[in-house]
C-alpha cells in the first residue's frame, strides 16, 4: 500500500471535511435558525484562506510535538471531533439567539440558571437525531473511519509504518504557523475594512464576521485578541442627535410627518375614550395621578392570538381575548431584543432605546456605569419595585434594576439564600406566596407573581410596580395543567408542542390578573411580550395551515403583544371591568414607543430627548429588530442584511403590505436612513451619551 497516499489523503480530508462543515451554521438551507449574509465571490474565497490559515495553525501546533505518524493522525482525529463538537454547539446557540455566538460575549453565560441549562442541554442532545444534527459529526467519522482502515490495513499486511524522516519537521511547522498566522491577520483585515463600511452597527457583526473571514480563522483571532465586533465609535457632534428627538414641540419624522410631544385627539384616531378620561382637546396626561403596573409577558407570539388556522380557535386564549376587548391593544407590535433577549426588552420599554443588539448589556454595568433617564426615576414621586421569580443573580437585575433604572427595590426568588436582614428575596419576604407550578420548577409561578404584585400595591398609597414573568420559558418545561394538543393531534416538533400548550396556564394568569384588578384601585396597566417563541417554520405553517415565505415567516416571529388596560373602578358588574381606554391601533409600534406612551399619558415630563411615538398616535414609524438589524414599517418589511446588498428591493429582501407604487419612502432610502440613525444610537449607547442628550 501506498502509505504517503493515504496519509496525504488524510489531511486533505481534515481541511476539505472541516471546511465543508462550517457551513452548517453559516448557510440558512443547513441552518434555518439563522439568515446569512448575501454570499459575496471575493469575501468568500477570504473565508476559506482564513479557513486553512485557521486550521493550519491546529495542525501544526501540534505536529510540533507530535511526530509519529500514528499520533498524528488520532491527534486530527480528536481534534476534528472538538472542532465538530465546537459547531453544534454554535447551531444550538443559534437555535436560541437567532445570532453567532462570540468569545467577548462570554457574559452572557453569567446568568445563574443550571436546571434551565440543563434542560437546554437535554433539548440539545435530543436534536441531534430530532433535526438531524448528527450530521454535523460525519467529518469525525470518516477520519476516524480512515484511520482505522489505514493501520488495520498495515497490520495485516504486516508492514512498519512510514515515520516522518525529514530532519526539520519542526521547522517547517514553526515556519507554516507563523505564514498562517500572517494569513489570517490579513485575512481578517479585510473583512474588518470590508464591515466598517457596508455594516457600521453593532448587530450581526459576528455573523459577517463568521462568513468572510471563515468560522476557525473568526474565532482564532478573537482568542488573539481581535474583535471585530467592534464598531467606530466616532461621534458626530451632540446636536445631531436633535435630528431624531421626538421630546419637542414639533418635529418631522422620517416619512415627512410633522407632530410634537403633545398629543392631540385628532392625531389619535383609533380610541376609544370614556369621559371619566377625557380632559379636553389633548391626550397627555390622561392617566395622570393613576397608579401604573407595567407587565412584562415572557414570550409570546401573536400568532397566537390568529383564529385561521386549524388548531387555535375562539376557545384558545378565550379569557385573554375577552380581556384585550376592554383594552386599547397594539395590533402590529414587534419585539426590538438583541443577544440580551428578556433583558433587552426591558432596557427598552424602560429607558425607550435600542439595545446594540450584540452583547448583554445588564452584564455591561458592571464595567460602564451606564446613565439613563429610566421610567422608575420619572416616576420619581411614586414607590417603584420591580418583581421577578428567578434568582437576583440572573441578568444582573439585583444591581441594575436599583441602581441603572432606578427602582426603589427588586424583589426576586432565591430559595436557596439564606434570610438577611433587609433581604429583598421573596422566598423570605412573601413566604406565604411562593407556589410553583411543579415542584421541580427554579420558580415561583407568575400566579404567585401577581400575588406579590398585589400585596406591595396595597401597602402603597402610590406606586409603579413591574411583575416580570418567566414562564413560558424555553424549553417550555414546567407546565402543570395536562396537555391540550399531542403529537397524535398535531404533527409538530415537541418544543412547539410544549409552547402551545403553556394556554391554560398562560390563560389562567390573565383570569388571576382581572381578579387582582379588581382589588386595586385607581390603578392602570400596560401589558408587553419580550419576545417571540422562535419556532421552526415548518411548525407555524403547520398551526396556521398555510405556507410562509422566509420574510413572513420572520416577520411573524419578531410580532408580539402589546395593549394597555385602564378599569373602571366603579364597575362591579361586568366580569371584566369595563376598560376606560379602547381601541386597536394597526400601525407599526416596538417596544420603544412603550416609555413615550406611559410617560406622556401619565402626564410626565422629560428633559432629555426621547425618539419613540406614541402608540396611541396616528404618527408611522419603524421597528428594528435589534439583533439581525431588520426592519417593519406600514408598508414593507425589510431584511436589511439582504438589501445592504441588493441595493434594490426584490423580492428576496422586501415584503410590501401595499402596492409598490404608493410607498412614501422607498426600501433602501429607508434601510440608509435607518442604519445611520442605529450606528448613531450604538454610538451613544456605547460611549454612554444619553443623559447629555438634553431638549435643545
Amino acid at each position: 500500500m501506498n502509505q504517503k497516499k493515504w496519509y496525504h489523503t488524510f489531511i486533505g480530508l481534515f481541511y476539505g471535511l472541516n471546511i465543508l462543515n462550517t457551513y452548517m451554521v453559516t448557510t440558512s438551507v443547513l441552518n434555518r435558525y439563522l439568515i446569512p449574509f448575501r454570499r459575496n465571490g471575493l469575501l468568500e474565497l477570504n473565508a476559506i484562506l482564513g479557513n486553512i490559515a485557521a486550521l493550519t495553525i491546529l495542525l501544526c501546533l501540534g505536529f510540533l510535538f507530535i511526530k509519529k505518524r500514528k499520533s498524528r493522525m488520532t491527534y486530527l482525529v480528536i481534534l476534528t471531533f472538538l472542532l465538530n463538537v465546537g459547531i453544534f454547539s454554535i447551531g444550538i446557540f443559534t437555535k436560541y439567539y437567532s445570532t453567532m455566538f462570540s468569545i467577548f460575549e462570554l457574559t452572557l453565560f453569567n446568568n445563574p440558571a443550571a436546571e434551565l441549562a440543563g434542560s437546554i442541554l437535554v433539548e440539545s442532545f435530543l436534536e441531534l437525531y430530532q433535526y438531524y444534527r448528527i450530521i454535523v459529526f460525519i467529518p469525525f467519522f470518516i477520519l476516524l473511519g480512515i484511520e482505522i482502515a489505514y493501520f488495520k490495513e498495515i497490520k495485516k499486511k504486516e508492514v512498519a509504518v512510514i515515520e516522518v524522516t525529514y530532519p526539520f519537521h519542526r521547522l517547517i511547522s514553526l515556519f507554516l504557523v507563523v505564514a498562517s498566522l500572517v494569513l489570517s491577520i490579513s485575512t481578517t483585515a479585510i473583512v474588518k475594512n470590508s464591515l466598517d463600511r457596508r455594516w457600521p452597527i453593532s448587530a450581526e457583526r459576528a455573523l459577517f464576521g463568521i462568513q468572510s473571514s471563515g468560522l476557525y480563522n473568526y474565532y482564532i483571532s478573537q482568542a488573539m485578541g481581535i474583535n471585530l465586533s467592534n464598531i467606530s465609535l466616532t461621534l458626530p457632534s451632540l446636536t445631531i442627535y436633535n435630528t431624531y428627538n421626538k421630546n419637542q414641540d414639533t418635529y418631522t419624522n422620517f416619512f415627512n410627518e410633522t407632530y410634537s410631544n403633545v398629543l392631540t385627539k385628532d392625531q389619535a384616531s383609533t380610541i376609544i375614550l370614556d369621559s371619566k378620561l377625557d380632559k379636553g382637546d389633548t391626550l397627555n396626561g390622561i392617566l395622570e395621578g393613576k397608579n401604573l403596573v407595567l407587565v412584562h409577558l415572557e414570550s409570546f407570539n401573536h400568532f397566537l392570538l390568529n383564529e385561521d388556522g386549524p388548531y387555535l380557535d375562539a376557545s384558545y386564549f378565550q379569557t385573554l381575548k375577552a380581556l384585550l376587548k376592554q383594552s386599547y391593544v397594539l395590533d402590529n407590535f414587534y419585539t426590538n431584543v438583541g443577544l440580551g433577549n428578556s433583558s433587552d426588552a426591558e432596557f427598552s420599554v424602560l429607558t425607550g432605546l435600542y439595545p446594540t443588539g450584540d452583547t448583554t448589556l445588564y452584564w455591561n454595568y458592571n464595567k460602564t456605569k451606564y446613565e439613563f433617564n429610566a421610567l422608575p426615576k420619572v416616576f420619581e414621586d411614586v414607590y417603584s419595585a420591580s418583581i421577578h421569580g428567578d434568582v437576583g443573580l440572573f441578568y444582573n437585575r439585583m444591581l441594575v434594576h436599583e441602581e441603572m433604572m432606578g427602582f426603589n427595590d427588586y424583589y426576586y426568588f432565591d430559595e436557596k439564600e439564606a434570610n438577611f436582614e433587609g433581604s429583598k428575596n421573596g422566598y423570605h419576604v412573601f413566604n406565604d406566596l411562593v407556589q410553583k407550578n411543579v415542584p421541580e420548577s427554579p420558580w415561583i409561578s407568575d400566579i404567585a407573581l401577581l400575588d406579590w404584585t398585589e400585596r406591595l400595591a396595597k401597602a402603597q398609597d402610590n406606586y409603579f410596580l413591574y411583575p416580570i414573568t418567566i414562564q413560558p420559558h424555553t424549553p417550555y418545561l414546567y407546565d402543570p395543567y395536562p396537555n391540550q394538543f399531542s403529537i397524535d393531534t398535531i404533527d409538530v416538533n415537541p418544543t412547539t408542542l410544549k409552547y402551545i400548550n403553556y394556554e391554560t396556564y398562560y390563560d389562567n394568569f390573565f383570569a388571576h390578573f382581572i381578579e387582582m384588578a379588581k382589588k386595586l384601585d385607581n390603578t392602570a396597566y400596560v401589558f408587553y411580550s419580550d419576545h417571540g417563541s422562535g419556532i421552526p417554520k415548518v411548525d407555524l405553517e403547520t398551526l396556521m395551515g398555510k405556507t410562509y415565505t422566509t420574510l413572513e415567516y420572520k416577520q411573524e416571529m419578531l410580532k408580539t403583544l402589546a395593549f394597555i388596560y385602564v378599569p373602571d373602578d366603579t364597575d362591579t358588574v361586568n366580569a371584566i371591568p369595563n376598560g376606560l381606554l379602547k381601541g386597536h391601533q394597526p400601525l407599526v409600534r416596538s417596544q420603544v414607543d412603550l416609555y413615550r406612551t406611559i410617560l406622556e399619558l401619565f402626564g410626565k415630563t422629560s428633559e432629555y430627548q426621547y425618539y419613540g411615538v406614541n402608540a396611541l398616535s396616528d404618527e408611522r414609524t419603524f421597528a428594528i429588530d435589534s439583533r439581525s438589524f431588520d426592519i417593519i414599517t406600514d408598508e414593507y418589511f425589510i431584511i436589511s442584511k439582504f438589501i445592504s446588498s441588493d441595493l434594490v428591493p426584490n423580492e428576496m429582501n422586501t415584503r410590501y403590505f401595499v402596492s409598490e407604487d404608493t410607498v412614501t419612502l422607498e426600501p433602501y432610502e429607508l434601510y440608509e436612513k435607518v442604519l445611520l440613525f442605529k450606528n448613531r444610537m450604538d454610538v451613544a449607547l456605547n460611549l454612554n451619551l444619553y443623559l447629555h442628550l438634553k431638549n435643545i
